[in-house]
């Protein structure tokens, strides 16, 4: 799984700023095309929301890859699962809302786009 996950955050400024930049997009696309009746909570509360669950993630992964304890299996069956598991949702809740006219917006879509860059930060501390 180790030899999986480094191809995947092979290119570190890739996997870094490539989620970042989907997760800004989309948050931009509600910004100016959207229409809920909840909008300014949601225009308010992404931000806040995915910056909490950015760092929060990269500090219980770094902390799991900087502990001696923790297992390396274990360490990568979490970050295949945390990749996976939020990539799926992250492309499903974008193609929802592609697909609803930049209506149906969740601020899920920004939560798990940040995650994919959030593990690639934490992986990149690992050492061989």
């Amino acid at each position: 799984m180790r030899k999986i996950l480094d191809r995947l955050f092979a290119n570190k400024k890739l996997a870094f700023w490539l989620p970042l930049i989907l997760a800004t997009g989309a948050y931009l696309l509600f910004v100016l095309f959207g229409e809920s009746p909840d909008k300014n909570e949601l225009l308010i509360l992404t931000p806040i929301i995915t910056v909490f669950a950015y760092f929060g993630l990269f500090l219980v992964v770094f902390i799991q890859v900087k502990n001696p304890l923790c297992p390396e299996k274990f360490l990568d069956f979490v970050e295949i699962f945390f990749v996976i598991g939020l990539g799926l949702v992250a492309v499903l809740l974008f193609i929802f809302f592609l697909a609803s006219g930049f209506q149906n917006f969740n601020f899920a879509i920004c939560v798990c786009c940040v995650s994919y860059s959030a593990i690639s930060w934490a992986h990149g501390k690992r050492t061989k």
